[in-house]
């Protein structure tokens, strides 16, 4: 083997380690993806985190060890938040799990009550929040709305539409955020009421 052979070798060896070593750590296409459809979720005043919340779909061998200890399996995902737009101290506080589906009956949900004035809440208000479920991307697992903001959780579906998915996903969150604000107005309109009844008793 000539040394003109074996200089071509040691080349290409090492051309292969040091690109194959960059390649590795480059992004692939769908974190590029992601990257900039989370970029472009900034520009429309959302933002993305990632999440870990109660695995509610998962099995009872999960759920308890082989002694018997109780286990709260947790799930991973990305949550895609938006802050109200002013301070509401009165908007409902509440966690949705999607469940997993059923043929029969479809997409089942389970809610979680974070605070005690939930339980007042109309029927017509959980109506709404039903109707406003079916705005938001696919593959939601979790809907929240917290005291200064409201979170769809869940995994981002990179595609040719991400205009169309961060649009169902503004649309969604827009229309929580107006329903509790809504529902803010009226307790404190209602507080306020209240309060000038009792002056004059």
């Amino acid at each position: 083997m000539n040394k003109q052979l074996i200089a071509y070798i040691l080349i290409s060896i090492v051309f292969l380690v040091v690109f194959g070593g960059v390649a590795s750590v480059l992004p692939s296409r769908q974190a590029r993806q992601l990257g900039h459809l989370r970029v472009t979720a900034r520009k429309h005043g959302l933002t993305t985190s990632m999440a870990h919340i109660a695995d509610v779909n998962a099995s009872l061998s999960d759920r308890v060890t082989a002694s018997g200890k109780k286990l709260e399996p947790k799930k991973r995902c990305v949550a895609w938040s938006k802050q109200y737009p002013d301070d509401f101290p009165d908007v409902p506080e509440w966690i949705t799990y999607a469940l997993d589906r059923n043929e029969s009956s479809g997409m089942n949900w389970q809610l979680r009550e974070t605070t005690e004035e939930c339980r007042d809440l109309s029927e017509s208000y959980w109506l709404e929040v039903d109707r406003i479920k079916s705005l938001f991307p696919d593959r939601c697992i979790a809907i929240e709305c917290t005291r200064s903001e409201v979170r769809w959780l869940g995994y981002e579906k990179v595609a040719s539409t991400n205009d169309e998915f961060i649009q169902a996903m503004m649309q969604g969150l827009d229309s929580l955020i107006c329903l509790n604000t809504a529902i803010s107005e009226e307790r404190k309109a209602l507080k306020k009421r209240l309060e000038t009844d009792s002056e004059y008793d």
